[in-house]
């Protein structure tokens, strides 16, 4: 079914599918043998400490700084994501008035969940009645025949919710990293339709533009529909284009004040007069911005703020290249793994995601609609493409493109004697030790750089032989 006629409330779920196949580390039976170069001391396969740098790559790549896209093609790309099939949800095509069986459609579907509610943070066992408990909360007996539709802006980095709840539950005592109730993330600035409320008032059930979910609040500020989607609408003043960056500290605007911006998010530029004082401090060596911010009564209003010149921004979009590409993707190296951007960090869509993002192009927030969305070019693979077929393919990859397999995703860096090299944000890496045959299985949990052909993606299979889609992100 198409996720804009019925949303997903959870951008990320088809990952808990990697995650329980990453587990595994039985013996390994491929159809075909994997690359034979040698393990670095780190336990990473033909791997070498120079690959660990953005330049090494950009000198092997053609044309790195070769416009791959124009503004008017990224433009056009950014509008088909909100189309059919495109994995986005357009909010200002939601109607004005909203019905219980379309609400309440929505809090079923919010509260699915592939990773199991089994122990807590204490680790106590998890109780249907404790489960029964958040769902009463989520007071869908309460939802009005019809309801006007409410709108508002999120007001700092906040997490989304499968119910109403804060309550961090896990699979098992070795799954921590895995929470069984995060949705995913809202970065400042991004608009919600507000359609339901907690029993307990604490949270608002709202739609996002990667479908429904649960929001405390206190991070949500209330305004009409033109003042959110007038917000949304402008031209950016300053793009992040750091991992994270932080506004100016400032006890005068608390609601600004050393604000998280992700990756990616674009400001509207304040109407500052050079060197005029905002917020206690002079705009001179700053960047002037506008945020939205909740006041008392939770209505929406907005303030100016600063951001550093020195802070990791520009003044629009980064151009398209792949010299871009390979230098924001590297911002994350290292980053642990944040499942539905837990941590203050990303899971491996959220990386891919934000690394276009901060170029002007928006990607589902999901690996596996990444792989088929209709903004996007791509090949997909079926059982009939063979093992020789795909690496074929994989040879040809080119810097940026995406390689999808159930519940991940992967971008390609380059090539080192022919074979394809990827950065990902990854739990493990699992492979045949080329000496002794013997399976090994390497714990990264963080943002990594490896070589593709050696890794399994199951117990059985290659990340090749698994892979269902090749998405070219970069071509019209």
């Amino acid at each position: 079914m198409s996720r804009l006629a019925f949303p997903s409330p959870h951008p990320r779920r088809m990952r808990a599918l990697w995650l329980a196949v990453m587990g595994a580390a039985a013996s390994l039976t491929a159809c075909a043998a994997p690359s034979a170069l040698a393990v670095s001391p780190s336990g990473v396969p033909a791997f070498s400490e120079d690959m660990l740098t953005p330049g090494f790559w950009i000198r092997r790549a053609p044309s790195p700084d070769a416009v791959l896209l124009d503004a008017e093609q990224v433009t056009a790309k950014r509008e088909l994501a909100f189309g059919p099939e495109g994995g986005l949800l357009d909010l200002k095509g939601l109607p004005a008035t909203l019905t219980r069986a379309q609400v309440a459609g929505w809090v079923r579907a919010a509260q699915q969940t592939p990773i199991q509610a089994v122990i807590d943070e204490q680790g106590r066992p998890v109780t249907e009645a404790m489960l029964d408990g958040l769902r009463r909360n989520a007071a869908a007996e309460h939802i009005p025949e019809a309801t006007a539709a409410r709108y508002g802006l999120s007001v700092r980095r906040t997490h989304l919710r499968s119910l109403p709840s804060s309550w961090r539950l896990f699979a098992s005592e070795d799954s921590r990293d895995y929470e069984s109730l995060q949705a995913g993330v809202l970065f400042p600035g991004e608009p919600v339709v507000i359609a339901h409320q907690s029993a307990d008032q604490q949270w608002l059930f709202v739609q996002t533009t990667q479908g429904p979910a649960w929001v405390q609040r206190r991070d949500i500020a209330e305004g009409t529909a033109d003042a959110v989607f007038s917000y949304v609408a402008k031209a950016p003043g300053r793009v992040v284009t750091g991992d994270q960056v932080r506004t100016v500290f400032t006890p005068e605007a608390p609601g600004v004040s050393e604000l998280e911006l992700d990756m990616g998010v674009a400001l509207p530029r304040a109407d500052v007069a050079p060197g005029e004082p905002v917020n206690g401090a002079s705009s001179y060596a700053s960047w002037p911005v506008r945020l939205p911010v909740r006041e008392e009564d939770g209505s929406l209003a907005f303030r100016s703020a600063l951001l550093r010149r020195t802070a990791d921004t520009a003044p629009g979009y980064l151009p398209l290249t792949r010299a871009n590409i390979l230098r924001q993707s590297f911002k994350f190296l290292g980053e642990r793994y944040g499942w539905g951007h837990q941590f203050n960090a990303r899971d491996c869509s959220g990386l891919t995601s934000e690394v276009y993002r901060s170029m002007g192009l928006l990607l589902p927030p999901n690996s596996g609609m990444q792989g088929k969305s209709a903004a996007l070019n791509h090949r997909l693979f079926t059982a009939k493409d063979s093992h020789e077929e795909r690496v074929r393919a994989l040879e040809q990859a080119e810097v940026g493109d995406l390689v999808v397999v159930p519940g991940h995703v992967l971008m390609i860096i380059g090539h080192v004697d022919g074979e394809p090299y990827v950065i990902q944000d990854v739990p493990f890496a699992v492979f045949k030790d080329p000496e002794t045959q013997q399976v090994r299985k390497t714990k990264l949990n963080q943002v990594s750089v490896t070589p593709l052909l050696p890794l399994y993606a199951d117990d059985t299979t290659l990340y090749v032989d698994a892979m269902t889609s090749l998405v070219h992100v970069t071509r019209p």
